[in-house]
């Protein structure tokens, strides 16, 4: 393992070197093949040994029942003893035999120096007892004489013969030895033919993989290092193009995470400014609050609440960058003053184009955050009149309505904009992929659903199609600690 340190956070992490051939999938896949082949070479090379043992003694019982058919003919014929000789060579046996109707003739036959040990009826022999039979032989180191026997196929007679153990256990090693080699040729050339198609169609594709994955996290910003799918339809061509989704989704998140901190710095930059500006506007309305003029006074008001909240603004903003989140002032807000209040910012009432319908109970109380909530409505409903005023809509209507539930508080503002694309409505509430507008970022929804996650409440698209959309907001409410809140 190689230890490498990330310069950023100071982690010492392991990274894994290259495996040799053996460690490697490479040589477990060959080392496995071989292995299996050779357990199957086995499987098969036990029977294959049985079966040549119980040919070879019939082999050398037809030889016998060959040359007997004169004998069995004319029983005064006896063969001679260079003949006698002959059959016992080319039968390998120390004496034949022929048994029919209860009697036994001896037709050739030699001294033994040992007595019988076992007795082999080829008639009467299942698969086991070969093999077991087989094995034996293979194993034996001392000399040993059996006797061997089966039904004739000629005659109505039994043929038998005594043969030493020596040749067919000579036979029987030959034979293993030759089957052997034959079978790690075999498995030899089938490793190798497996183990080339495997590497083929699942090392090489992997490894493919696991370096690209490696280069990729050294330098995830690179588009070039984007892993290129093959044409395969199977499991390793679906995790490729699986891999290369994910690469430039991950490519795609890193970019806006690196605007989102270049943007965040400027506009740190830019509010610092924005705020002493908006300090110097505030003494500004201070004084014009003074004077005795009645436009004046009546304007005068509004503007410094509307300053004052944007100086507030600013200061959030300047704060975002800490690791903890403002804390929320809980009151008892009023709905339907507050959504008089979005009402006169949004100055619709000085342009005239969106109608606007304010259907909150005018009774209707909740603890809350006021400020926040406030940004929350105002967030949602300019991104609305946005909307409206982008479609063109004919008649276009804001309308805000709000009910207490058993536990809580359902806020609904509607429009009569174009609605919502279904692409978008997958990505409404995250930042900087929620717009719904060309140039839009997307950050005042996404600001609406952090705040009312803050309340424990929840944002929702309620409906939404060609005639308009309803969003819909639940804010957890208790109607018995509004009095000790007002308090």
């Amino acid at each position: 393992m190689e230890r490498s340190t990330d310069p950023e956070n100071k982690k010492t992490t392991n990274v894994p070197k290259r495996p040799s051939f053996l460690r490697g999938l490479s040589g477990k896949l060959l080392v496995l093949t071989v292995i299996f082949v050779m357990i199957a070479e086995v499987l098969i090379f036990v029977p294959s040994v049985a079966n040549f043992c119980v040919t070879w003694l019939q082999n050398k019982l037809d030889t016998a029942e060959v040359a007997s058919i004169v004998f069995l003919d004319s029983k005064e014929v006896m063969l001679s003893g260079e003949a006698q000789q002959q059959l016992l060579d080319a039968t390998q046996s120390v004496a034949v035999v022929i048994r029919e109707g209860g009697m036994s003739t001896l037709m050739a036959s030699n001294d033994m120096e040992a007595e019988l040990t076992a007795h082999i009826n080829l008639d009467d022999f299942g698969p086991l007892n070969a093999i077991g039979m087989a094995f034996t032989f293979l194993t034996s180191d001392q000399k040993q004489y059996y006797r061997v026997f089966a039904t004739m196929k000629s005659h109505d007679a039994i043929i038998e013969l005594v043969q030493e153990d020596r040749h067919l256990s000579s036979a029987l090693l030959i034979y293993s030895k030759n089957v052997l080699l034959i079978s790690f040729a075999i498995s030899l050339i089938t490793a190798v033919m497996v183990f080339l198609a495997l590497h083929w169609l699942i090392v090489q594709p992997i490894r493919n993989i696991s370096g690209n994955m490696s280069a990729f996290s050294d330098d995830p910003e690179n588009s070039a290092l984007i892993f290129s799918p093959s044409s395969r339809r199977d499991e390793i061509g679906i995790a490729e193009h699986r891999l290369a989704e994910f690469q430039e989704e991950l490519q795609h998140t890193l970019r806006q995470k690196r605007r989102l901190a270049d943007l965040g710095l400027a506009v740190s930059q830019v509010n610092h400014d924005l705020r002493n500006i908006l300090a110097t506007a505030l003494l500004l309305s201070d004084r014009l609050s003074n004077s005795t003029d009645p436009a004046v006074q009546q304007f005068a008001p509004r503007l410094i609440k509307i300053i004052d909240r944007a100086v507030e603004y600013t200061g959030s903003v300047l704060g975002y960058s800490s690791t903890r989140e403002t804390p929320l002032v809980r009151s008892v807000v009023h709905l339907h003053q507050l959504a008089d209040e979005v009402y006169e910012l949004l100055g619709l009432d000085q342009k005239g184009v969106v109608s606007w319908v304010n259907e909150v109970p005018q009774q209707l109380k909740i603890e809350a955050d006021a400020k926040q909530l406030f940004r929350v409505l105002m967030n949602i409903c300019r991104n609305a009149v946005q909307a409206m005023e982008t479609s063109e809509a004919s008649a276009p209507i804001l309308r805000i309505r709000a009910e207490r539930n058993a536990d809580s508080v359902s806020i609904r503002i509607s429009d009569t904009g174009p609605g919502i694309g279904k692409k978008a409505r997958e990505k409404f509430f995250q930042a900087f992929q929620g717009s719904t507008r060309q140039g839009g970022t997307g950050l005042g929804m996404s600001i609406a659903a952090d705040l009312m996650r803050a309340h424990g409440g929840s944002i929702a698209i309620e409906s939404t199609d060609s005639t308009g959309t309803v969003i819909v907001l639940n804010l957890p409410d208790d109607p018995g600690n509004l009095d000790i809140a007002a308090e």
